[in-house]
């Protein structure tokens, strides 16, 4: 399968899930730490840009966006989502339950005490899933994706 991460990469990262020291990580493929450490920093840089690859995508490709404002209480936002979904017609694949799980895994930094301290945007894609992603960078998306080229 292609991926955006080397073969070296991917086992340096198996290798760092399963507690292995940088140290050892050297020791086992024969290199320094340092080249070790610049191989994991790169891996992880390059996961960071496929998320945000994937957030850009899914922007685009997203039929219904909802910005969440902030004031808003957490445990209004499922209300809030199944709403839009319902008058897109869009069957989403959480429950109450699981959207308030996906919102404190995705939107913790968006959050504090209950209530949202800084606007992000829930995309809903037509399958159903959910994505969060900050309201700026949802903002700047649009914009380029309406320029004419």
């Amino acid at each position: 399968m292609e991926s955006f991460l080397t073969e070296i990469q991917i086992n340096v990262l198996n290798l760092r899930k399963r507690g292995h020291t940088q140290d050892e990580i050297a020791n086992i493929m024969g290199t320094s730490r340092a080249n070790i450490s610049m191989i994991e920093k790169r891996a992880r840089e390059n996961i960071e840009k496929a998320r945000n690859t994937l957030s850009i995508y899914n922007d685009i490709i997203a039929p219904s966006k909802i910005k969440i404002d902030k004031g808003t209480d957490v445990f209004s936002i499922p209300k809030i989502i199944f709403s839009k979904s319902d008058q897109e017609e869009i069957h989403v694949n959480y429950s109450s339950l699981q959207i308030m799980e996906f919102v404190n895994q995705n939107a913790q930094r968006y959050i504090k005490n209950r209530m949202v301290v800084e606007p992000f945007v829930v995309t809903i894609l037509q399958n159903g899933d959910i994505f969060v992603h900050d309201y700026e960078e949802s903002e700047e998306n649009e914009k380029m994706s309406k320029k004419e080229i």
